[in-house]
């Protein structure tokens, strides 16, 4: 198995997530995250790697785009 950079690994996840239909902001925090499972784990997969982060950008997708959700509305 090739061992890949963390950058490599990075762009290879952020732009699988962003073909999948995620933003890239939301791909580029998850890809982190997929990347830092791939460095800490000899074993990883890149498709472990794209299921770490993609299950990671699921929640962020749902809270990034929510809609009307503003800080001060309690005031």
């Amino acid at each position: 198995m090739a061992n890949f950079t963390r950058e490599q690994v990075e762009t290879q996840i952020r732009d699988h997530l962003v073909r999948d239909g995620f933003s890239v902001d939301i791909a580029r925090s998850a890809a982190f995250r997929g990347a830092d499972h791939y460095m800490s784990r000899p074993n990883a997969t890149i498709a472990s790697c794209i299921a770490i982060a993609k299950t990671y950008a699921r929640p962020l997708k749902r809270v990034k785009g929510k809609q009307g959700c503003n800080v001060n509305s309690r005031k």
